[in-house]
């Protein structure tokens, strides 16, 4: 499973497994930067004594390198549960579990 994010210039990918590596957590405001810890499965995320629901800023995502990049159209994003540590993705069955958020503007400036 591999997730990309925009970082400057270019597309930066995060793995499934905790690489430490900054991921932006999506607000009303700015966008913060966290540390990845990969992803977990909703049951298990639910099982955690406290977590805080987050927006990723990830554009797309595919399960196998021969796969193409599902993209994530404006207004979709990655849900995410925000630890002491840093960010982990949320999956639902096998893919990425996402949210819509109906705003004027997409937080990642991608047009529909």
């Amino acid at each position: 499973m591999e997730f990309r994010r925009r970082h400057n210039t270019y597309f930066a990918t995060l793995n499934a497994y905790a690489s430490h590596q900054p991921i932006g957590v999506v607000t009303a405001h700015e966008i913060e930067v966290r540390s990845w810890l990969g992803i977990a499965d909703r049951d298990v995320i639910r099982r955690l004594p406290s977590f805080s629901a987050v927006l990723l800023d990830i554009t797309s995502w595919r399960r196998m390198i021969l796969e193409p990049y599902q993209r994530l159209g404006p207004g979709i994003y990655m849900v995410g549960a925000a630890i002491d540590t840093g960010v982990i993705g949320v999956m639902d069955k096998g893919r990425p579990m996402v949210r819509m958020v109906r705003n004027k503007n997409d937080r990642l400036d991608r047009s529909g």
